[in-house]
């Protein structure tokens, strides 16, 4: 009985806290040109470049065609505390499953929401908060639930906004987040990050094969070596308009065949990225004959390389390693740039473990306003049950 009134109890004390306002002020924009840059940056310039005002320019500018931008500021005495970027998404049945036959066609098009999502759905990675280090951050995060609870509501004038969600956290930044399940937050575990970790004396990719044993070094080099006999070329290259477009058309090749596509980068996204982030970003490409067989874009965030978008020509692949091989080229690239990190992302786990990446378990917070969680919401996550990574022992001992 005890612990049924303790629970009750609990409710009605998580229930006020929802409704409290914290005390703090906060600016609200749809755009990052109306942001006070000099506050923005103070916050900012620490955490993720994916939070940068250059970065969020791009994406703002090159939107998928269902996602708005939206920001958010918390002060506390005239001084920044808490920066927060948001998308507001369109999800479609289309977006959420392949309709090839004519039962998910029906379904999908009862399928019509509107999201709110605290960091990035074209990127991989905790994007969406930065806090002050005058604040705790059990502080801070409260503040951001304020923050999602108040674009919400006044999102009404647009159409209901059931779900929000808050991607993507690990580690640490995960233990401090714990608060958030107290204004209703559900933690749900999704593909595992991998990460491949560079010792200090890896100055070069040849000091990162002699770090391999020889079965995971023969691999590689035999990828090499199959694509420089038939005349394959790996480089670094600058994105012009004509170059865009033909990243455009292989980047939607990988998109079309994913199963659950929630935003697709428009034409221009990539050139774009280029000029915001200038030496922060590069892209490899692989060629025969001047046609790109395969890219990768490679984005350094801080001390840490993350492989962000990849293309591929699937008749091609079909024949020779370009994906393969475009894994090898994020590695050479991190080495290149001082990177000690590289961040492979979510998918495709067994190749990238094969390279010595070790998975890192990844969560999102979601909260909806229905109590119980319905279709859509195990749609959008999509990864549970999530994949588990491989382990592999690569490196010498």
């Amino acid at each position: 009985m005890k612990k049924i009134i303790d629970n009750v109890k609990d409710k009605i004390a998580r229930h006020k806290e929802r409704h409290t306002s914290l005390g703090y002020h906060f600016l609200f924009s749809d755009s990052i040109a109306f942001i006070n840059q000099v506050d923005w940056d103070k916050i900012a310039s620490e955490a993720s470049i994916f939070l940068s005002r250059q970065y969020l320019k791009a994406i703002e500018d090159n939107s998928p065609e269902n996602t708005s931008q939206k920001y958010a500021m918390a002060y506390h005495e005239g001084n920044p505390v808490v920066v927060v970027a948001c998308q507001v998404a369109e999800i479609s049945g289309e977006n959420l499953m392949q309709t090839d036959n004519q039962l998910k066609e029906t379904v999908a098009k009862t399928i019509n929401e509107r999201i709110l999502v605290c960091g990035n759905l074209v990127s991989s990675g905790l994007h969406g908060v930065a806090f002050s280090k005058d604040i705790d951050p059990e502080t801070g995060w409260k503040i951001v639930a304020e923050i999602l609870y108040k674009i919400r509501r006044a999102e009404k004038l647009s159409g209901n906004i059931d779900f929000i969600l808050i991607k993507d956290l690990k580690g640490e930044a995960l233990e401090a987040s714990q608060i958030i399940e107290r204004f209703s937050y559900r933690r749900i575990q999704t593909d595992p990050d991998m990460v491949l970790d560079l010792s200090s004396d890896i100055l070069s990719f040849d000091d990162y094969l002699g770090s391999l044993t020889s079965k995971y070094r023969s691999r590689i080099k035999k990828i090499i070596k199959t694509l420089d006999q038939a005349n394959f070329e790996c480089n670094k290259i600058t994105i012009t308009e004509e170059i865009d477009k033909e990243l455009h058309r292989l980047y939607l090749a990988v998109e079309e065949k994913s199963a659950t596509r929630l935003a697709t980068l428009p034409e221009g996204y990539f050139l774009a990225l280029q000029d915001a982030l200038k030496d922060r970003f590069a892209c490899f490409a692989i060629q025969h004959e001047n046609k790109i067989a395969g890219f990768v874009t490679i984005i350094k965030d801080h001390g840490k390389a993350v492989a962000y978008y990849v293309g591929l020509n699937y008749e091609i692949n079909s024949n020779y390693p370009i994906y393969f091989r475009l894994l090898q080229l994020v590695i050479q690239g991190a080495i290149d740039i001082g990177c000690k990190q590289v961040l492979f992302g979510r998918t495709a786990l067994e190749p990238k473990a094969s390279l010595g990446a070790k998975p890192v378990d990844t969560f999102v917070w979601a909260r909806h306003r229905v109590p119980a969680v319905n279709f859509f919401v195990r749609k959008l996550f999509r990864n549970v049950p999530f994949d588990t990574a491989p382990e592999r022992s690569v490196t010498k001992k």
